[in-house]
């Protein structure tokens, strides 16, 4: 019987490296529009309860996570600055404004909004209109 319960888990976890053509279109144009220099270094698929996302590591570091339709769930560029764009004007304008010496590497889609991270171990969280909610510090 633990056997069965073994291989039904197993089953219900599928990962599987992919081509970057066989990303969603979404994700391509993602990955293109905004890190256009960049190559695709590592692609997978995984499926969980039906579900699928895919995880993407570009040549540059960057690491970015897409659910099923090819939307972006997280962009973590580890080593540089988000590109300009990913997080909309106002939010990046508030960012300049209210702690001019951070550079947001990554972005979170949280439940109900979104997280960036600025530096420092701090954490901006936005409301899912982008309007600012609170500063959170790492310990």
């Amino acid at each position: 019987m633990m056997f069965f319960a073994g291989f039904f888990a197993l089953q219900s976890c599928d990962e599987k490296k992919l081509d970057f053509d066989r990303l969603p279109s979404a994700a391509q144009a993602f990955i293109r529009q905004y890190f256009p220099d960049a190559t695709v270094t590592y692609a997978e698929r995984d499926r969980d309860d039906g579900k699928k996302d895919y995880t993407v590591r570009l040549s540059d570091g960057t690491e970015i996570e897409f659910d099923e339709n090819g939307d972006w769930t997280s962009v973590d560029c580890n080593f540089s600055q988000l590109p300009e764009g990913i997080i909309p004007a106002a939010a990046a304008e508030y960012i300049a404004t209210n702690f001019p010496d951070a550079k947001p590497y990554k972005v979170d889609k949280e439940y109900g909004g979104y997280e960036v991270s600025i530096g420092g171990g701090k954490k901006l969280i936005f409301d899912s209109s982008w309007n600012f909610v609170r500063e959170t510090v790492d310990d």
